[in-house]
């Protein structure tokens, strides 16, 4: 598990089970300047993996929510990787449990 990730994102992808999706996801990204973490845990797993969220934390636009882990700001919520990654919302995901990472690849359907 890269130790770069903050505190409260490592224990989400090892313990619940979680992806890290977005720009932080990209094996290009340096996570010593990356600007958040967006993270999607599974509904299976939501119910336990809510309890990290501190009590400060804000609600966010995906419906989970914001907040800060070892200074990074962290958005996390509950869902579905395959309809995150299917409606254009990232291009990257990952899973540093397991080293697996995907990328969205949009063929062009114009006519």
């Amino acid at each position: 598990m890269p130790s770069v990730l903050p505190a409260a994102v490592a224990k989400l992808v090892t313990v619940y089970d979680a992806w890290i999706v977005g720009s932080a996801a990209d094996p290009h990204c340096d996570h010593t300047t990356v600007r958040d973490y967006d993270v999607v845990v599974s509904w299976a797993r939501w119910q336990e993996a809510a309890m990290l969220i501190p009590s400060a934390a804000v609600p966010n636009t995906f419906g989970g929510w914001k907040f800060l882990s070892s200074g990074r700001e962290v958005d996390v919520w509950p869902g579905d990787l395959a309809w995150l990654m299917t409606a254009h919302k990232s291009r990257w995901a990952w899973h540093p449990r397991t080293g697996t990472r995907l990328q969205v690849v949009r063929e062009n359907h114009e006519k």
